[in-house]
């Protein structure tokens, strides 16, 4: 059911999406975001295909923008800074908001667990 009704809002209103290199287009991408809305930055299973470098550098990007967003990234461990220890030895991604861990999930968000 809540695949279905997720389906008939997409439907009716499909999202825009942009392509680009996230290294050089998301300011710019940013300053097209309406002041009144909420800007949500979110990935899944993106920054692995980055070098450490270009990892930190898309960090620091997202961090120096004029609008801060709602950051929330789901990477494999050690992918994003400051999870390396987290849910090691495990099959689980890392949720983090604003570079800050929050919970493990599924690879493929088939699951959630909090951290306290």
């Amino acid at each position: 059911d809540l695949l279905r009704g997720a389906v008939q809002i997409a439907r009716a209103e499909p999202p825009r999406i942009e392509r680009g290199d996230l290294l050089t287009d998301l300011p710019s991408l940013v300053a097209q975001v309406p002041p009144e809305a909420t800007f949500v930055l979110s990935h899944s299973a993106v920054l692995a295909y980055l070098g450490v470098a270009d990892r930190i550098r898309f960090a620091d990007i997202v961090r120096a923008l004029e609008r801060p967003p709602c950051w929330l990234s789901n990477e494999a461990p050690r992918v994003l800074a400051g999870t390396a220890q987290i849910g090691s030895g495990r099959s689980c991604f890392v949720l983090a908001r604003d570079g800050a861990p929050v919970a493990l999930t599924g690879p493929h968000g088939q699951s959630l667990e909090w951290l306290a």
